[in-house]
C-alpha cells in the first residue's frame, strides 16, 4: 500500500512524506527551509493511519467517491484495531492470549452487526460510556467539526451525524454503485473520518490512563 503523512517542520512548513508499504523512511526533508528531520515511526493502528492518509491522496488527485470509502474503511479499521487491542490486554491479567482466543475476540466484533452498535461498543469498551455520551463530556472533540460544518452543532446526537454523512455516503457506493459523487461530498466524508480517529484516539487514551492509575495503585500497594 501506498500512502502520505503530514510532517510539520520548526520554520512551520507541513508537506507530506510518502510511505510504500511499511517501510517508514528514516528522515526527510523539508521542501522550504531544506532542514534535515528525523521520523519516527507512529504509534498505534498503522494500518488504519496509512489508509486514512490514502483518502487525503485520493481526495487530493481528485477521486472524490474512493475517498468517501477509504475514509469510512479507516475508522472501521481503526474501531476493530481498538476492540481486538484492549480485549487482549483484559485477558493478559489472567492468561497469555492464543488464536483461539483471537478467534473468539473477531467473532465477537462481526456479530455487532451496524456502524451505530459498533460505535458505542468500543466506547463503553474504552471509557464505560456510549458515543454521545463521551462526546456530551469531551466537546472539545467536536469543536472542529462544528466549526466547519455547523449543522453537526444542531444535530443532538453526534453519532447520527456521522453516519449519515458519512457511512450512508459509502454505503450507497458500494451497496448502490453510486459514484458520482462531488468534492463537498468528500470533504464532508474526510473531515469526519479524521474526526472519527481523533475521537477514537481520545477515547483509546482514556482507557490507557485508567490502566496506568490502576497500575501506579497497584505498585503503592505494594511498597
Amino acid at each position: 500500500m501506498k500512502f502520505s503523512f503530514p510532517v510539520t517542520c520548526g520554520c512551520g512548513e507541513t508537506f507530506l512524506v510518502h510511505v510504500s508499504g511499511m517501510q517508514f523512511p528514516k528522515d526527510a526533508q523539508c521542501p522550504k527551509c531544506h532542514s534535515q528531520i528525523w521520523l519516527v515511526e507512529p504509534l498505534g493502528n498503522v494500518v488504519g493511519m496509512a489508509i486514512l492518509g490514502r483518502a487525503s491522496t485520493e481526495f487530493q488527485t481528485g477521486d472524490w467517491t474512493l475517498a468517501i470509502v477509504l475514509g469510512a474503511m479507516a475508522v472501521e479499521c481503526d474501531m476493530a484495531y481498538l476492540f481486538m487491542k484492549w480485549n487482549r490486554i483484559d485477558l493478559m491479567s489472567t492468561k497469555n492470549p492464543t488464536d483461539a482466543d483471537d478467534e473468539a475476540c473477531e467473532k465477537q466484533w462481526r456479530e455487532v452487526r451496524t456502524v451505530a452498535a459498533r460505535l458505542d461498543k468500543v466506547s463503553t469498551l474504552l471509557t464505560d460510556l456510549t458515543f454521545d455520551s463521551f462526546l456530551s463530556q469531551n466537546s472539545a472533540l467536536l469543536k472542529h467539526l462544528h466549526t466547519r460544518y455547523p449543522a453537526s452543532k444542531s444535530e443532538p446526537s453526534p453519532k447520527k451525524f456521522f453516519i449519515v454523512e458519512l457511512f450512508q455516503r459509502r454505503n450507497r457506493i458500494v451497496h448502490f454503485g453510486e459514484i458520482d459523487f462531488q468534492q463537498t461530498d468528500a470533504e464532508i466524508g474526510l473531515t469526519l473520518a479524521t474526526s472519527l480517529s481523533q475521537i477514537l484516539s481520545a477515547m483509546d487514551a482514556c482507557r490507557r490512563n485508567v490502566l496506568q492509575t490502576k497500575h501506579a495503585a497497584q505498585l503503592k500497594s505494594q511498597s
